[in-house]
């Protein structure tokens, strides 16, 4: 299972358009996978997030919709909202020609459908049977058998359903038939709290790879078809159990992986006085959470060293670092003039109420800033990418050279560039037009210059709009969100390091600046 999280954690950059295309991230090579897939994008759903952030996978079973062939219902499996199929021998016989289980592979990768499980009546006692149904799971990717009497088969888990529906391989809990799901949550919690966290396998760093390392135990949950949404409500609940535990418990990245020269660099970069004088004095509560399925980024040091330095250089706010989301819950959050989200990306706002309690904070009159990789978090919860601006995007891994324009040069945020564009490499987000980012609702401050950089292999968006930072009013709070810091150059360049400062002043409530959409003011409405 853990090689399965790294993948969707490396992977955590990919979408699925509505037409089945899948790009994944920008890498080079021109080419794009294309499905039939109709569900929307895995990663959109809880039930996607649960499988890095858990090991647990939820599918409806092959014969779930009568007597039907195995490729007609995979297709409802996928219609129904489910990424995982419960193969069942009544429509999938594991003794398949090689020429039908290569076409049965080709269905199930259109489809972008997986068979963690195979229901059976018993396991064969012949060992030229075993042997072919040994080989069938292994050919599938099959972790789990599921039949009707213990019994063993060396190389694959083998689990019996109790009589409350519970997957049982001996003592051990492997998953459950939720039926309706409607009523699952409590048994989800329960497991989830069976199944803590290990400090040891959270460390802030993990080598090339750049993700954070788990600590799962695999199971496998057979749903009703239509019942991915109630699953999806009962799953979010057990995330948001181990997310806040883990929030407890992973440190904050710590400084000491800056390279000297570049301390050095970062330091120089750090206006010496704040844009306005503080109104009073501001607490800013700063999170660089990144649970299992979000990418790490290792400039998060570099971001946190950045911060702390704008404080003791600019007097500008008191930093507090603390990944412990109980302080995004209502009211405790208001003890705080503005919170400061440094390239969290995975399933953070798992939990109802911390998601819920910042977006209230925000729009009672907080304010939240986000950093680079914040728009990658909690890509299943659309209410958070309606609050900071934006969702997802594909992207060209580790950056790209790009030109970029001032939008807006009078901000008082911008006005230091002098209305001057300028060129960088960094990973520019290609926000699809199917996302929140819009025009309609942000202020832009920087965008890409699409006359003067090479959109060649990006995703490309009719209006050809890619803003990178904007601000924005969210009812009676502020917003502001800069795509741009995946380098450690942003963080040594000073007109990006007093960009930031503005920023943060600017939803702390010091700096008042102009948030009308800024197609609004392109017809001169505001």
């Amino acid at each position: 299972m853990r090689s399965l999280s790294q993948a969707l954690a490396l992977a955590i950059c990919i979408t699925v358009t509505a037409s089945g295309q899948t790009p994944g991230r920008v890498d080079g090579t021109g080419g794009a996978r294309t499905t039939t897939q109709v569900r929307p994008p895995d990663s959109r759903r809880p039930a996607g997030t649960a499988v890095a952030l858990l090991g647990w996978k939820a599918g409806i079973r092959s014969d779930a919709f009568g007597a039907m062939p195995f490729g007609d219902a995979a297709k409802k499996i996928d219609a129904s909202g489910a990424a995982f199929v419960e193969g069942a021998s009544a429509n999938l016989d594991y003794r398949l020609s090689a020429g039908d289980l290569a076409s049965l592979k080709s269905t199930l990768a259109e489809l972008n459908l997986h068979v963690p499980a195979y229901r059976i009546e018993s396991i064969p006692a012949d060992e030229a049977s075993r042997r072919k149904l040994l080989e069938f799971t292994k050919a599938l990717g099959i972790e789990l058998i599921l039949t009707r009497q213990p019994a063993d088969l060396p190389g694959i888990a083998v689990a019996v359903e109790d009589g409350r529906g519970v997957y049982k391989q001996g003592a051990a809990t492997v998953g459950a038939n939720l039926h309706d799901a409607a009523n699952a949550a409590p048994l989800l919690l329960e497991l989830s709290k069976q199944q803590p966290p290990e400090p040891p396998e959270w460390p802030n760093t993990c080598g090339d790879c750049g993700t954070s390392r788990p600590s799962i135990t695999s199971m496998f949950f057979t749903i009703d078809p239509g019942a991915a949404d109630n699953y999806d409500r009962a799953v979010r609940v057990a995330e948001g159990y181990r997310v806040n535990a883990i929030s407890r418990m992973l440190p904050i990245t710590t400084t000491g992986q800056v390279p000297p020269d570049e301390k050095q660099k970062i330091d120089a970069a750090v206006p010496r006085q704040p844009l306005v004088k503080p109104k009073k004095a501001r607490k800013l509560l700063i999170i660089d959470l990144c649970p299992a399925g979000g990418f790490y980024h290792t400039t998060i040091a570099h971001g946190n060293l950045m911060l702390r330095l704008i404080a003791i250089k600019t007097g500008a706010y008191e930093p507090i670092f603390d990944n412990n989301l109980d302080n995004l819950k209502y009211p405790h959050i208001k003890q705080y003039d503005a919170v400061f989200l440094n390239s969290v990306v995975g399933p953070v706002f798992a939990d109802p109420d911390v998601l819920d309690g910042l977006i209230r904070y925000v729009r009672e009159g907080g304010g939240v800033a986000g950093l680079h990789g914040t728009t990658f978090a909690s890509q299943d919860e659309r209410e958070f990418g309606e609050l900071m601006g934006a969702q997802e995007g594909p992207h060209q891994y580790n950056g790209e050279p790009g030109t970029l324009k001032i939008d807006d040069p009078d901000s008082p945020l911008t006005k230091h560039f002098g209305g001057r564009g300028f060129s960088m490499v960094d990973e520019f987000y290609h926000f699809p037009p199917t996302g929140p980012y819009t025009r309609e609702k942000l202020h832009v401050l920087l965008s890409v210059d699409a006359g003067r950089t090479d959109l060649s292999r990006w995703q490309i968006r009719p209006d050809k709009d890619y803003g990178m930072v904007w601000i924005k009013s969210f009812g009676k709070g502020r917003v502001f969100n800069s795509v741009l810091g995946h380098r450690p150059e942003f963080y040594m360049t000073p007109d990006l390091v007093k960009l930031m400062l503005g920023g943060i002043q600017f939803v702390l409530g010091d700096l008042e600046a102009d948030t009308t959409p800024s197609a609004k003011l392109a017809t001169g409405h505001k």
